[in-house]
């Protein structure tokens, strides 16, 4: 299991802002100035639904991934599966070559 503290150590995000009292976590994806939202909710049956507010699409995807089971056991769990969501994307186009942009991120509806 992990924590939201532990979920919160990547390496290429940067903490905006932390809002543990609503379930809301901003931030910053490698070197891209876009904020992103990762809010989460517990459901019924005890686990943890995650939204985030923008999906991500490097020159490697054929579309933004969102992901397709938004939820987990935990808090702690639902917020390392959205970060990873998003951050797994980005090192992959960078490792490859890409210079990230902004347009990378991709706002949901």
């Amino acid at each position: 299991m992990c924590t939201v503290d532990s979920a919160l150590q990547d390496d290429c995000i940067s903490l905006v802002q932390r809002r543990d009292a609503e379930g809301a976590y901003l931030i910053r994806i490698g070197t891209l100035q876009t904020v992103v939202t990762i809010s989460l909710r517990r459901t019924w049956g005890s686990r943890t639904a995650f939204r985030q507010s923008h999906a991500i699409k490097t020159p490697r995807q054929p579309c933004p991934n969102w992901s397709c089971a938004p939820e987990a056991e935990t808090p702690g769990d639902a917020l390392r599966k959205a970060i990873i969501g998003l951050t797994m994307h980005y090192r992959k186009a960078v490792g490859e070559g890409h210079s990230p942009a902004e347009e990378w991120l991709v706002p949901g509806n």
